[in-house]
């Protein structure tokens, strides 16, 4: 016979999974969203601007995918938990930003600075 208190810890645990996953969804699809605002305002750039050759704009796509990868692995956290949410906000702080502040700021978003001083402990 299973009593309360392991049922208890079963759904605290159970919930605390679907947490982490959830958390863990959140912060891919922010990277996503970065990326897909990172790629939309490059595109409109280069489409706004004929002097880029071919093998120019090909150099630039290759690019940006390599800025996507590196949006991703900030997705990877694994079982650094307590920085999911840090991370999930730092991407969607500069998702959030106009084209013009994503591609031409040198500051960095509160809230990715708040995750990169919380990120040096790890």
């Amino acid at each position: 016979m299973v009593n309360k208190k392991e049922i208890i810890l079963a759904l605290a645990l159970t919930g605390y999974s679907l947490c982490a996953f959830a958390d863990t969804a959140a912060l891919n699809d922010a990277a996503m969203k970065l990326c897909d605002k990172s790629k939309m305002c490059i595109g409109k750039e280069m489409s706004a601007n004929d002097e880029f050759p071919p093998e120019m704009k090909a150099m630039i796509s290759n690019m940006i995918d390599e800025i996507c990868g590196q949006y991703m692995s900030i997705a990877n956290l694994g079982d650094e938990h307590e920085l999911i949410e840090p991370a999930t906000d730092c991407l969607n702080s500069m998702a959030n930003q106009s084209c013009d502040a994503l591609l031409n700021s040198d500051e960095e978003t509160a809230a990715c600075k708040r995750y990169s001083e919380l990120a040096e402990n790890y």
